[in-house]
């Protein structure tokens, strides 16, 4: 049986073409767009490293978020009142007190949840073509979408609302079929304490607090606040597949990692850490050690995935906002584009909406570099996506639906993309070829392919065979590629008689 076609084999093929080329030998039907795509090196092995007692997960447990390509995003809460964005809050500036009476004021910036169908969100997530969905259960505001237990909470399950939106979502999402993730943000805007945690230097704020030794004590409430929000948020809803941290920074200073001696309770970053999380809310070991926020949801979740965005390292990496991934294809780790479609995560009255092409743009260029994308909407005050957003994730799932098989459950390469060009995908014995907006013509000619054999070459989306010739080189010249009917991605397939894999 044939050996598998590596990127080892691959190098050899341009070897050989290069020699060739030496003693005049010349490919036959080579034409001016032939691929010059760099091979890539064998990739590295993710080594799971450990941070602050917590190991990250090895990569069996984290293959389903890499496999998934697509995930849909929500972020939704009490700013979806005001409808301008998440940081409204504090953009504005409006006070805490102030702030409340967007959920307890009748007004027309009242959130009311009178809309609220997380089954109407799971199934938009699959019409777009997602496998998973993470939603905002507190945001920065401090608000959280369930009735979270602690003295100083302020939360769903309070008037008037008095709902557990967590609970429903989570049903929605299980019953769909698609994988749980649920995003938490350790800040709260709330307690002064955030922005003067020692009570002797308290950073700028929009609402000019200042220098208070009692903040230090407000700063501790507030921690223990959040072990308690997520001790809930992992024991009392089920298996959550995701845990989305945003926010581990302190006084929107710094980075998340640098705020870990303040978040973890004493045991892995300062023995005698100054925020002690009372036994009511923190957990510990076996030894009686107190974990971290990672260790008591790993206690609790033994197969979830995080982000690194709490202070702890993560178990991959994200890569936030709408710029266009470019470059080789990323390995050793997995790296998650996450992106809104509106001018705003959270929802934005002013209606703007991301074009097709762009989203496209952004999508394609994560696929062919080995990463996944998890893409936001902002639903309004009383729980419904606004139409222009669903209407384009419903377009992109038109896509997913006809060419997924060159995405879901792929890898970037095996040669790494041409920036604005083109890139590659692949799995099993097929490999694809991402034609972008900016490769003109209807032909393409591959990199080398080594002595590997071509059983088929087709047009993903139609399905039909397309013509190509074989050089001396090993390159294959496709012809007739139909670059009209998605011109924001023309997928090409080629089957070979060979897995297309690292063999080493």
């Amino acid at each position: 049986m044939p050996g598998p076609l590596s990127r080892r084999s691959v190098i050899t093929g341009m070897a050989a073409m290069t020699a060739a080329a030496a003693v005049g030998t010349v490919a036959v039907g080579t034409p001016a767009y032939a691929a010059t795509a760099a091979p890539l090196p064998l990739p590295p092995l993710r080594i799971p490293q450990t941070d602050m007692g917590v190991q990250q997960q090895p990569d069996s447990k984290i293959q389903w978020l890499q496999d998934a390509k697509l995930g849909m995003f929500i972020h939704w809460g009490v700013y979806s009142g005001p409808a301008k964005g998440e940081w409204w809050m504090h953009n504005a500036p409006i006070t805490p007190a102030d702030y409340q009476k967007y959920v307890t004021d009748a007004t027309s910036e009242q959130f009311t949840a009178d809309a609220y169908d997380p089954a109407a969100w799971a199934q938009l997530a699959k019409d777009f073509g997602a496998k998973y969905v993470t939603l905002t259960t507190r945001h920065h505001d401090g608000y959280a979408l369930w009735p979270l237990n602690h003295p100083g909470s302020w939360n769903s399950g309070q008037a008037p609302l008095n709902r557990d939106f967590v609970k429903d979502y989570v049903a929605a999402v299980r019953t769909a079929g698609l994988k749980v993730g649920l995003y938490y943000s350790p800040i709260d805007w709330r307690y002064p304490g955030y922005y003067d945690v020692y009570g002797t230097n308290c950073a700028p704020s929009p609402w000019n607090y200042t220098t208070d030794p009692a903040h230090k004590e407000n700063a501790r409430i507030m921690k223990t606040e959040v072990y308690e929000s997520i001790k809930e948020l992992v024991t009392q809803y089920g298996v959550i597949d995701d845990l989305w941290w945003d926010g581990g920074w302190i006084a929107e200073q710094g980075t998340d990692a640098d705020g870990a001696f303040f978040w973890e309770p004493g045991q892995y970053r300062d023995p005698n850490n100054q925020w002690p999380v009372d036994s009511a809310y923190g957990e510990t070991d076996a030894a009686g050690k107190p974990l971290g926020l990672m260790g008591m949801v790993r206690k609790h979740q033994p197969d979830i995935v995080a982000t690194s965005r709490s202070g702890w390292m993560g178990d991959y990496a994200s890569d936030e906002g709408g710029s266009v991934p470019s470059g080789a294809v990323r390995t050793g780790k997995l790296v998650e584009k996450v992106f809104t479609v509106g001018s705003s995560w959270g929802y934005n009255s002013d209606g703007k909406v991301m074009s097709y092409s762009t989203a496209m743009n952004i999508l394609v260029n994560c696929w062919v570099r080995n990463m996944t994308a998890m893409v936001n909407v902002g639903p309004d005050r009383h729980g419904t996506v606004p139409s222009g957003q669903a209407s384009l994730l419903r377009q992109i799932g038109t896509f997913m639906a006809a060419c997924g098989q060159s995405i879901y459950g792929t890898r970037g390469g095996p040669w790494n993309p041409v920036d604005g060009q083109y890139g590659f995908t692949y799995k099993d014995n097929t490999f694809y070829v991402h034609l972008l907006p900016g490769y003109s013509g209807t032909t393409f000619t591959t990199p080398p392919i080594g002595d590997a054999q071509v059983t088929r070459v087709f047009d993903v989306r139609s399905g039909s065979t397309l013509s190509y010739t074989a050089g001396a080189d090993g390159r294959l010249t496709v012809t007739g590629i139909d670059r009209t009917t998605h011109p924001q991605d023309s997928v090409v397939g080629v089957t070979l008689d060979r897995s297309v894999q690292p063999t080493d």
